[in-house]
């Protein structure tokens, strides 16, 4: 695990022990609550959280995803960022448990929710660690950011959970990052609420899918029309950053699928002193 990715969920862990001991303290009789001691605990907890942000805070500023770019997309703050760029942008590390036996290189046989699975590691992963008779069993592998692996922006869309049909099927393990699924959410109502270019854009979208969006079979049609324009526009944001951070790296890049079939895309942006700049990136 790199640094940025350690801090920055540290910062969720702290974060949310202060948001339970809040709670907890509410539970206290006011006069108990007041003591000089809990006071202490709160103040504590607070101080280490903002500890960690101010941290994080120098780590982004030797990014140049974040300085030249993520730092200009409004509602994009320095947590949001981090988390971005330390599961996007960062070589990954990840240990996978429960397996069982190692059948040829990268193929090991491994048991999931009782069930046993075989699982082939792609080319670019790197097994730096083989631990099949520890308890619990695991692998270590080490793999190059998912920028760099995703060749296309679509993939990345369904690494991210935002694909159409990006659904978690019964008894199967998912095609997506969970993590990253949950984060789309988050991110999409940042940019909702601190109402800049991306929230403008959103409204359009939402504004153009109610014309087409038919009536679901089950489901509220307002709930439909919602859920696909956060993820088109969590699509069109991923877009951007997989365009800026590979064009950044020297990688190649190729057209999102829209664009292909004929449609206007539009491109990435950054938002200074109250005004929308559009990037040339060709």
């Amino acid at each position: 695990m790199d640094k940025l990715r350690f801090l920055i969920e540290t910062y969720i862990d702290y974060q949310k022990d202060r948001i339970r001991f809040n709670n907890r303290l509410q539970s206290l009789p006011p006069e108990l609550a007041k003591e000089t001691f809990f006071k202490a605990l709160a103040d504590d907890i607070q101080s280490l959280e903002k500890t960690i942000q101010q941290e994080i805070a120098k780590e982004l500023e030797n990014e140049p995803i974040y300085t030249e770019y993520l730092k200009h997309q409004k509602g994009v703050g320095a947590m949001m960022a981090g988390y971005l760029i330390a599961w996007l942008c960062h070589p990954r590390e990840i240990k996978i448990y429960g397996i069982t036996k190692k059948i040829a290189e990268k193929t090991y046989t491994r048991k999931w929710k009782g069930k046993e699975q075989t699982i082939t590691l792609p080319p670019y992963a790197e097994v730096t660690e083989e631990k099949l008779q520890s308890k619990p069993p695991y692998i270590k592998v080490k793999m190059p950011p998912v920028m760099e692996v995703a060749e296309n922006p679509s993939k990345l869309h369904k690494y991210c959970g935002v694909a159409p049909q990006s659904k978690r099927k019964h008894g199967q393990p998912t095609d997506y990052n969970p993590k990253l699924k949950t984060l789309m959410w988050k991110l999409f109502r940042q940019l909702m609420m601190a109402n800049g270019e991306w929230a403008k854009i959103a409204r359009q979208v939402k504004t153009e899918y109610a014309k087409r969006c038919p009536n679901p079979e089950k489901g509220s049609r307002k709930l439909k029309i919602h859920l696909t324009t956060k993820n088109i526009i969590a699509r069109r944001f991923l877009t951007n950053l997989w365009l800026i951070w590979r064009k950044m790296h020297g990688l190649p890049t190729t057209q999102p699928y829209p664009a292909k079939l004929g449609h206007t895309i539009q491109p990435p942006f950054i938002e200074k002193n109250g005004k929308t700049h559009y990037l040339n990136i060709n």
